[in-house]
């Protein structure tokens, strides 16, 4: 099993779902590091800054994004890897046990294998989204469904376990073939689905062009809380209705920005009514996951052949409680080299030191500048890795 079946895990609990929410991807933004505040397209802008829905070129007409689907994947302590040899493993002592044979030595793999998963956790995100977007001079209007998917595999082993391996490892112990390992594989995952249209317009400040939007939207918020045996974790069954749990929630995000000759400063304010979601009690262990405001604040520099922006969240971005929140600098920029071959890159850190920081790439092709296919690849600290697709039509 490798890292990208985290990815899968997290795929897994958005089948059937339509759309979803917290965060979202673009690959263009997502190439260039993440920003967006002040430099989205206004086809991808509503998930991002509202206020760009209005920031457009007076040959436009329409737009489409068909879709923007993303994920990434983190686990600097290959735990996937170690649930799969605790899996071999485990079968190789049962056998031994049943077999009447000497369970010293695959006792004591089996015991090094819990030791490696105590403690130990892997995270992935997941997201697609579909927005159709019309420029208006009176309100520009962008409709969309925004689905993301957080989720985290970890493990609780129990000392008792360990004692008792070590024991039957250093003959201290005799085998017990009744013996029932407690030691448990978590998975929590929350998706979030949102519904909404976002609504702007541009107003004229002192000759200064300054867009200001909002997006009332609609949210579901799921969550799975799913607990197995350590040795008997099967990512299919997170999804079994017995483990989930469903509430929905009224929200909205306000963004602005302001031109200012070749520059452009933005600000937003995503989910702006505050929303904890309890999961189901599974086991004995319960989970919230937190909806809070988020503030960002953007910069950007663009001419015809380049763009620079920079972004800064004000905020720390809530997950689930009692993992460490993360709070997001990014900057990043791009070469249009032919007017239908962009080049990327970026850089994303996490201030507040508690998520990986990663380096970012990607590519754009808009033949005739109708069709856009963007492309975008994150790799960075604590086996961190990202890809993204964004299909475009733009009249």
């Amino acid at each position: 099993m490798n890292k990208l079946k985290i990815a899968f895990a997290v795929s897994a609990i958005m089948s059937g779902h339509a759309f979803a929410a917290g965060s979202s991807f673009d690959a263009r933004n997502d190439a260039m590091g993440g920003v967006g505040v002040a430099s989205s397209h206004y086809s991808v802008a509503a998930p991002v800054n509202p206020a760009l829905v209005a920031k457009y070129k007076s040959e436009d007409d329409f737009a489409v994004v068909l879709p923007s689907i993303g994920a990434q994947v983190s686990d600097k302590d290959n735990l996937v890897d170690v649930f799969d040899d605790i899996d071999n493993h485990y079968k190789q002592y049962n056998d031994v046990v049943n077999s009447g044979g000497n369970a010293q030595a695959a006792a004591g793999q089996l015991s090094q294998d819990f030791k490696k998963a105590q403690g130990k956790y892997a995270a992935g995100n997941v997201g697609a989204n579909l927005q159709v977007a019309i420029p208006n001079e009176l309100v520009s209007v962008s409709m969309f469904g925004n689905a993301y998917a957080a989720g985290l595999v970890g493990s609780n082993v129990t000392q008792s376990d360990l004692d008792y391996l070590d024991g039957v490892a250093s003959g201290a112990l005799a085998v017990d073939p009744a013996h029932k390992f407690n030691s448990t594989a978590v998975g929590v995952v929350a998706v979030v689905q949102d519904y909404g249209v976002a609504l702007a317009h541009k107003f004229d400040l002192s000759g200064m062009p300054l867009y200001v939007g909002v997006t009332p939207k609609v949210q579901k918020i799921e969550t799975f809380n799913y607990s197995a045996n350590i040795y008997d974790y099967k990512i299919d069954d997170v999804t079994d209705d017995k483990y989930r749990s469903s509430e929905s929630h009224v929200n909205a995000d306000l963004g602005a920005a302001l031109d200012v000759g070749s520059f452009t400063y933005g600000a937003t304010v995503r989910n702006i009514i505050s929303k904890d979601v309890t999961t189901k009690d599974v086991a004995g262990s319960q989970y919230i996951y937190q909806i809070a405001p988020v503030g960002t604040i953007g910069a950007a520099y663009s001419n015809d052949w380049v763009t620079v922006a920079a972004d800064v969240d004000v905020n720390k971005t809530k997950t689930f409680k009692g993992v460490k929140d993360s709070q997001y600098a990014s900057i990043g920029t791009e070469l249009d080299i032919a007017k239908w071959l962009q080049v990327r890159a970026g850089y994303r850190a996490d201030i507040s030191g508690e998520m990986p920081n990663v380096f970012t790439a990607g590519l754009g092709v808009s033949p005739w500048d109708v069709f856009h296919i963007d492309l975008a690849g994150q790799i960075g600290s604590d086996n961190a890795v990202g890809a993204m697709l964004t299909t475009r039509l733009t009249f």
